[in-house]
């Protein structure tokens, strides 16, 4: 697939009629579209227009067809000629759909991918997911809003979808065990007291402490219940479902989280719920600050950068240059307001239910069909007056204090945790949007249950290290987390977006606005936006 920058716009064709000896009138009229001031279409939406037409001078042609691409863009209801998508990963979950049922070819807002067209069904769902791999979760999450994704899963083949698992696996920093070894442990052929010991001990740790959205669950349970454990589908899947839930887990014993995810998805629901109902509570009040794992990684794993998503403007048969046109102010950047792309309830309100004074019945509950139906929204967005708490994300991925994290995942098993007692640590506002959303992540119901977290560990050290890195700068004071900006997030990514006015020098030369990007102990993308 073509890779566009944000901001883009792209003109598939380009077609001039024009009298002989007017080369140079060509030239111009295509540098003059290169800087046109396009209109703006929403912020992440993905505008296919398809087809504009104007006649005039060099000098008139890129007005009128600016003038002609706004009167689309406010056009409602016009598939015949404008075609929207709100992210990137709407557009995917579409396309697959769309190649799955054969129909891709019908569409003329497909073409730019025609090529892909002619290629067997498994081959082609697998080259769009292999270049989106970042996305993945947030694909699959639009496929299930679809009603598609047991259907997209299930027409992977067996080959691919092993090579999928590997790219993925590179990408969150761990080997993906060999597929006998895999299959072995998730089937549960390793007989010895030990290995069952652990599987039991994983089972009850994940399904009372960790982070488990009830729309995971609801997800992928319709498509792992189609499949052998044997099946690599079954073993990609449960590699993102890790992704989401535990990637500190991922990274340190890949084959024993996989091996209690699929124990989680196995069983009948009333045979979890069993295990859950003979825990006593105060068990699960301590299991929700208990560790992650009991060992630690012996290393940082690598780390890459990603993009957040990209948008095409506009394009259609009768537009385009040898390349993409490029602007930096195009249809992208648009000022419009953030969208809840399912719904408007806050993330506190949102919350999967794990309380901690109701964690039995909490997980009853997720395993409750009728409960999915209200579960948390997978793509939202919130307001925030205290956005400068993400840029603490940069100082968590230093490597001394990814180190950090690692040997005191006892202590604190979420990056998320460790994240809101830095805040604490500048006086964080604890009525805050996005403290509330910190605890969504932990799996909690809101920020008051943030209190029973274990204190940051190794404190005097963590400051410590914070006052050397940040003194000389003088942004490690409370007044770093004064930031008004909007924060949206999905599966796959987190979007800070802030004004250009809120740029500070020092937090620049600190090093703590730069986009953090793939954070494989997060699990997502984060990046930071200033219109």
């Amino acid at each position: 697939m073509t890779k566009l920058a944000a901001d883009t716009v792209a003109i598939h064709r380009l077609t001039v009629r024009a009298g002989r000896g007017q080369q140079t009138m060509v030239d111009t009229l295509r540098d003059n579209l290169q800087n046109a001031d396009w209109p703006h279409a929403d912020r992440d939406s993905w505008v296919f227009i398809r087809r504009l037409q104007a006649s005039g001078s060099g000098r008139q042609l890129p007005q009128q067809l600016c003038e002609q691409t706004k009167q689309y863009l406010n056009q409602a209801h016009n598939t015949d000629e404008v075609m929207r998508f709100a992210g990137l990963t709407e557009l995917l979950a579409a396309l697959l759909t769309d190649l799955l049922r054969g129909g891709a070819g019908f569409y003329w807002y497909w073409r730019r991918w025609e090529h892909w067209f002619d290629l067997p069904t498994p081959r082609a769902l697998y080259v769009v997911m292999s270049e989106h791999l970042a996305l993945l979760p947030s694909i699959s999450a639009r496929l299930a809003i679809r009603g598609q994704l047991p259907a997209v899963w299930l027409s992977l083949d067996e080959a691919d979808s092993r090579q999928l698992a590997v790219e993925l696996a590179g990408l969150n920093g761990f080997s993906l065990p060999s597929a006998r070894n895999l299959t072995a442990v998730l089937a549960g052929e390793i007989k010895s007291e030990a290995n069952q010991q652990m599987l039991s001990v994983n089972l009850t740790t994940l399904t009372t402490q960790l982070y488990w959205p009830s729309g995971l669950l609801a997800r992928w349970r319709n498509v792992l219940q189609g499949l052998e454990v044997s099946d690599s589908r079954y073993q990609l899947a449960l590699c993102l479902i890790g992704q989401e839930v535990a990637p500190l887990l991922l990274q340190q014993q890949p084959a024993k989280l996989l091996a209690t995810l699929s124990a989680y998805f196995s069983p009948p629901a009333h045979a979890v719920r069993t295990r859950i109902d003979q825990e006593p509570v105060a068990t699960k009040l301590n299991a929700l600050v208990a560790p992650l794992a009991a060992s630690a990684l012996s290393k940082s794993s690598p780390s890459s950068s990603q993009t957040a998503e990209t948008r095409p403007q506009s394009g259609g048969d009768q537009m385009v240059p040898a390349g993409a046109l490029t602007r930096d102010k195009a249809l992208g950047s648009a000022k419009s307001q953030y969208r809840t792309e399912q719904r408007e309830e806050s993330p506190g309100q949102a919350a999967t239910a794990l309380d901690v004074s109701g964690a039995k019945q909490a997980m009853a509950q997720d395993l409750d069909p009728a409960v999915q139906a209200v579960a948390e929204p997978a793509f939202a967005r919130f307001d925030t007056m205290q956005g400068g708490l993400l840029y603490l994300l940069n100082m968590l991925n230093r490597p001394e204090m990814r180190s950090l994290m690692v040997e005191h995942a006892e202590t604190l098993p979420s990056a998320w945790a460790w994240l809101y007692r830095l805040g604490q640590e500048l006086q964080l506002r604890e009525d805050d949007a996005l403290v509330d959303f910190i605890a969504l992540q932990l799996g909690l119901e809101n920020h008051l249950a943030l209190s029973q977290l274990p204190a940051l560990p190794d404190r005097e050290q963590v400051l410590n290290q914070a006052r050397r890195w940040y003194g000389k700068t003088g942004v490690w004071q409370a007044g770093l987390l004064a930031l008004t900006a909007q924060v949206q997030y999905s599966p796959s990514h987190i979007d800070l977006y802030a004004p250009m006015t809120a740029i500070r020098l020092p937090v620049r030369l600190a090093g703590l606005d730069i986009n953090p990007g793939w954070l494989p102990w997060l699990g997502r993308v984060v990046s930071f936006h200033y219109d």
